[in-house]
C-alpha cells in the first residue's frame, strides 16, 4: 500500500490529533494540518482553497476533518454564522473537485455548542460530501441517521487510550472514607454539572466531590460558585485551565470519576478516567454501551440515578471499587493506536479508492455521452 497524505483540519490541543496521527507516521504516512498558514484564522479560512489545490499537487490524497468550529469567520457581524457555514460548503466541494478523498471523523453528532447559523444542515453538507465518515460507536452513526445525514460510507474505529506514563503509574486508590469521586476536563452545560450539584443536595453520605476545568460560561461559573458555597466542605471546585501534574494529582486522590453528560458522542474524559484505573460514574447512554460494565457504575440518565449512583460509591466496599479500577484500566487499553492507526490506514484507503472510482464513473458518463452514434457517424 501506498503511503498515505493526510491533510487535517482543525488542529486541536484534545490529544486525541496527535495521538492518532504519530501512530500513522509510524506507519510511514505523512499528516499536515490546514489552515495554520498565518495566525490570522480569516486569512487561513479565505487561504484554504489555494493551500488544497497546492498540497493536492504535492500528492495529498486525504482531506481528513474533525470538528467544525475550525471554518468559523471571526467577524463582529450579524451574518458571521452564515457566511461560514456558506464558505465550510465552499471548500468541501472545492476538496472533492481536486480529487481528495474527504473522510469526517464524527467525534459528535451535533456540536455541543452553536457553530454555524444552522448546524443540522452543515451536517447534512459535510456527511453528504464525505466519502467516508469514521464513528468511535454505531451510536453516532445512527445519530446521523436521525438527523438526515445517513453517510454513505462508514468506519466503527474506537477511541484509543489517553494514557500518559504518569497515569500508568498511578496506585490504586485508596478507598478510604470519606470517598472522593472527580471531575475533570472542560466544564460546559451538556457536562450535566448542575445534575450533579442537585444530586448531592440533601445527600447523606460520605463524599468528597472535586471539579476541575475551565469554563468559559460566566453564568453557568457563578451558578456553580453559589453551590459549592452552600455545599461546602461537599463540594470542591477549581474553576481554570488545569495543568497536566495538577491533573495527574487529582487523579490519583480520587476513589471513583464522574462525568454526568446530559448528551455526548464521545469522550476523551472517560477515557482518561478508565487508563488512571478509576472506577467512571456515567449515565446509560449508547455513547457508553460498548464499555464494559464491570469498569464502570452506569446509571438511569437524570439526576435520581446519578444521586443513586453516588450513594452506590459511597457505600461500595473497597475491594470491589479496586476491581472496578483495575477493570477500567484493562478496558483503557485494550485499543492500542498501532491497531487503530492500522485501520484508520485501511478506511483512508477505501475512501480514496471511492473517490477515484466515482472520477473514473464521471470520465466514462461524460465520454459516453459525446461519443456519435452509428447513426451519426453515417449521416
Amino acid at each position: 500500500m501506498t503511503p498515505v497524505k493526510v491533510l487535517a483540519i482543525p488542529r486541536d490541543p484534545t490529544p486525541y490529533q496527535e495521538l492518532l496521527y504519530q501512530a500513522l507516521r509510524r506507519r510511514g504516512a505523512a499528516v499536515r494540518y490546514a489552515g495554520t498558514l498565518t495566525g490570522s484564522r480569516s486569512v487561513n479560512l479565505l487561504a484554504l482553497p489555494l493551500e488544497l489545490l497546492v498540497m493536492r499537487l504535492r500528492g495529498y490524497r486525504i482531506f481528513h476533518l474533525h470538528w467544525t468550529f475550525g471554518f468559523i469567520f471571526p467577524i463582529p457581524i450579524a451574518q458571521a454564522k452564515r457566511i461560514s457555514r456558506a464558505w465550510f460548503t465552499v471548500v468541501l466541494h472545492m476538496a472533492r473537485s481536486l480529487g481528495f478523498g474527504v473522510v469526517w471523523t464524527a467525534h459528535n453528532v451535533l456540536p455541543h455548542d452553536p457553530v454555524f447559523d444552522d448546524d443540522v444542515k452543515a451536517r447534512r453538507t459535510l456527511v453528504g460530501c464525505s466519502d467516508l465518515v469514521i464513528a468511535h460507536s454505531a451510536s453516532a452513526i445512527d445519530g446521523l441517521a436521525a438527523l438526515g445525514a445517513r453517510p454513505s460510507s462508514t468506519a466503527i474505529i474506537p477511541h484509543g487510550p489517553i494514557s500518559p506514563p504518569e497515569l500508568q503509574r498511578l496506585p490504586p486508590p485508596e478507598a478510604g472514607q470519606p470517598r472522593t469521586i472527580a471531575f475533570v476536563g472542560r466544564i460546559a452545560p451538556y457536562k450535566g454539572l448542575e445534575d450533579l450539584v442537585a444530586a448531592l443536595e440533601g445527600l447523606e453520605a460520605p463524599l468528597r466531590i472535586v471539579v476541575a476545568g475551565a469554563c468559559a460560561d460566566p453564568e453557568l461559573i457563578d451558578r456553580l460558585m453559589r453551590a459549592a458555597a452552600e455545599l461546602e466542605p461537599v463540594l470542591e471546585l477549581s474553576l481554570g485551565y488545569v495543568p497536566d501534574s495538577e491533573l495527574i494529582r487529582l487523579l490519583g486522590c480520587a476513589d471513583a470519576l464522574v462525568f454526568p453528560f446530559r448528551t455526548i458522542t464521545t469522550s476523551s474524559s472517560v477515557m482518561l478516567g478508565l487508563a488512571a484505573g478509576r472506577a467512571v460514574i456515567v449515565p446509560d447512554l449508547p455513547a457508553f454501551a460498548e464499555l464494559p460494565d464491570e469498569a464502570l457504575i452506569r446509571y438511569p440518565a437524570g439526576r435520581a440515578g446519578l444521586r443513586s449512583a453516588l450513594s452506590e460509591v459511597a457505600q461500595m466496599p473497597a475491594e470491589a471499587l479496586l476491581r472496578r479500577g483495575a477493570a477500567a484500566r484493562a478496558a483503557a487499553t485494550r485499543d492500542s493506536w498501532e491497531e487503530i492507526a492500522a485501520r484508520t490506514e485501511l478506511a483512508f484507503e477505501a475512501a480514496r479508492q471511492s473517490r477515484l472510482e466515482r472520477g473514473w464513473r464521471r470520465v466514462r458518463g461524460v465520454s459516453a455521452r459525446r461519443r456519435p452514434s452509428v447513426a451519426d457517424r453515417q449521416r
